[in-house]
């Protein structure tokens, strides 16, 4: 799965997905966030009514719009092997994809606790963005709809599988407009859900400070030595 990730440089993420942004984007990058948590409000990247990139915030955890009453599930991931399928996740996969923004991401190794939170980024510490799927949902008797998004997982690659049994799916740049396009045809799509290229990233041990959404602060992606007993998979940093 994924559960956390970084976006430590959100002010750059317009021009790199050749986007327009909305005020409550504009506010989000006042800081730099190192531990986005599922329910909070994060930035997606969708396209507007006349076919232009737009970048927002959404609420991480997605609800279908068909949903009658108090959501009981808030998906934060969508398996790439049944997103096409599932009840849950079919109509967005095919009509409201998006774009996820972000720096780097957490996972965690172990069968059981205590496991230990490594963290995952590009090589050249680039920005990248997640396949996501979103919605716009709206409460019974509410007068405001609201936006939820999901981050689409995959089989990890090389770098990930010694950590953890499922890894994003990360876009190539070059398909981020594929991608976005409702018209392209769904085999074309589900093409894109693979493993990212492992000679891209890195990966290395952190502090137990990330589980934790409270600690949002730099100290979250310092690396560490891998503690006694656990397997290092540590890169070059």
């Amino acid at each position: 799965m994924c559960g956390r990730y970084t976006l430590r440089r959100s002010e750059l993420a317009r021009a790199a997905f050749a986007a327009l942004s909305d005020a409550s984007f504009d506010e989000f990058t006042e800081r730099p966030r190192f531990n986005l948590a599922p329910s909070q409000e994060l930035p997606v990247v969708r396209l507007n009514a006349e076919g232009r990139r737009v970048i927002g915030l959404a609420q991480w955890g997605l609800i279908p719009a068909w949903t009658k009453g108090s959501p009981k599930n808030k998906p934060i991931n969508a398996r790439a092997e049944t997103v096409a399928t599932s009840g849950m996740f079919r109509q967005a996969f095919g009509r409201r994809r998006c774009l996820i923004p972000a720096d780097g991401f957490y996972e965690w190794q172990g069968a059981k606790p205590p496991k230990q939170p490594y963290f995952m980024q590009m090589t050249d510490g680039d920005l990248f963005g997640f396949a996501g799927l979103w919605e716009r949902w709206k409460p019974q008797d509410a007068e405001v709809a609201i936006d939820t998004f999901a981050i689409i997982t995959t089989d990890p690659n090389e770098l990930m599988r010694p950590i953890h049994n499922r890894m994003p799916v990360i876009l190539r740049p070059a398909d981020y407009a594929a991608w976005l396009d409702r018209e392209t045809p769904l085999e074309a799509i589900e093409g894109m859900l693979k493993a990212y290229d492992p000679a891209a990233m890195i990966a290395f041990p952190v502090k137990e400070l990330v589980n934790n959404p409270r600690n949002d602060f730099s100290e979250c992606v310092e690396p560490i030595d891998a503690p006694s007993g656990i397997d290092s998979v540590i890169s070059d940093v």
